[in-house]
Formats: structure tokens, C-alpha cells, sequence
């Protein structure tokens, strides 16, 4: 039980993933079929799955959850004997669950500096981001706090990441939903309105 801490440098730039999603528009709209946009209310689920595909999802982090904590005891070093201190602590795990897309962890903001008194950064499982803190006393409310400093550096990192995607991803909404409705008018001229199988 131990946290593995990232460093940022050397990332991928968000701008990377940008690139690649806005890319994949045009093979999404291309593979479209008459079948898939006739229908106004397929028309409408196509548009949703194809938006939800290319446009980021921004990531909302939940309040965390301390885990069972883990005690142990270690022989003080003399000079925590000679101070009359005990090496005894308590290791507790805090989850902080998140919804939204992950790799908004994985990629570095298009402008992110950062000190190398920090950390580093901590990559989500699954659904969620674990640490571990160990403390002397039995503390899970210290526990939180703890956390929340040792993930200080990932907050900062998905936040200038969720700053980053909110216009960008308006403004691909609008450019897809747009695109769609020009293949739309293109598949049925093509291949015939509504009464077209």
C-alpha cells in the first residue's frame, strides 16, 4: 500500500487528444447510413452517440471515502526514543470516486507549470483516484486532508483540463451538428426520403 506518483513531464499534450477526436469526425459522419439519420428520433440518437464519442466529458471528482485503515508499528530510531516519539502509525487508503472522461488525467494541459516540490500526480482506477496516508494517530477527518494535499497537483492538472475542453467541446458540438445535418440532406438526396428503405 503505497502511492505511485506520475510525473507530468513527458505527457502527451491534451492538444494530442484534440487533434485525434476531431479527426474522427469525418469517418463518423462518412460511415453514416440512410437508415441511421431518415428517422428523426434515430436521427437524434445518432447525433447524441456521434457528439458523446468526439466531445469530452468534463471530470467532476466526488467527496472521498476513507477505506479501512491498516496500523503498524515500527521500532523507533534512537532519536525518537531519546524524544520519547513512537513510530506507530496508521495507514488509511481515501477514494475519491470521479465521473467523466479518464484520460483527461492522462493528458498535460496545453499550459500547466508546476514545481518539483510537488509530488507528482496520481492516475485514476476505474472510477476513481486512491491514496494512501499515513498518519500517527487514528484520524480518518486528517486522513481526508491529508489526501486532498497528496492529489493536489492531479486536482490542478483536471481542472486546467476541464477549463480547457469546455469551449473546445462547444464548439465542436456546433461543428458536428452541423456536419450531420449536411450528410443528413446528402444521404437522403441520395438514396431517397422517407419512403426509401
Amino acid at each position: 500500500m503505497y502511492n505511485q506518483f506520475v510525473s507530468p513531464t513527458g505527457r502527451p499534450f491534451l492538444t494530442t487528444i484534440k487533434q485525434r477526436r476531431e479527426a474522427s469526425i469525418t469517418t463518423h459522419i462518412n460511415n453514416l447510413q440512410l437508415r441511421d439519420v431518415k428517422d428523426d428520433a434515430v436521427f437524434a440518437q445518432t447525433s447524441s452517440r456521434i457528439i458523446g464519442d468526439v466531445v469530452f466529458k468534463k471530470v467532476e471528482i466526488g467527496e472521498p471515502k476513507v477505506g479501512e485503515h491498516r496500523y503498524h508499528e515500527s521500532p523507533p530510531s534512537i532519536q525518537q526514543q531519546m524524544l520519547g516519539l513512537s513510530r506507530s502509525h496508521y495507514i488509511f487508503p481515501v477514494e475519491f470516486p470521479f465521473t467523466g472522461d479518464r484520460e483527461l488525467f492522462e493528458y498535460n494541459p496545453d499550459s500547466f507549470s508546476w514545481s518539483s516540490s510537488e509530488h507528482g500526480l496520481i492516475l485514476p482506477s476505474y472510477d476513481r483516484l486512491v491514496v494512501y496516508v499515513d498518519i500517527p494517530e487514528l484520524d480518518p477527518e486528517k486522513a481526508k486532508l491529508m489526501a486532498r494535499n497528496l492529489l493536489s497537483m492531479t486536482f490542478q492538472f483536471v481542472n486546467s483540463n476541464n477549463a480547457s475542453i469546455e469551449l473546445w467541446s462547444n464548439h465542436i458540438t456546433e461543428f458536428i451538428k452541423q456536419k450531420l445535418k449536411d450528410k443528413r440532406a446528402e444521404l437522403i438526396r441520395v438514396f431517397g426520403g422517407p419512403g426509401a428503405s
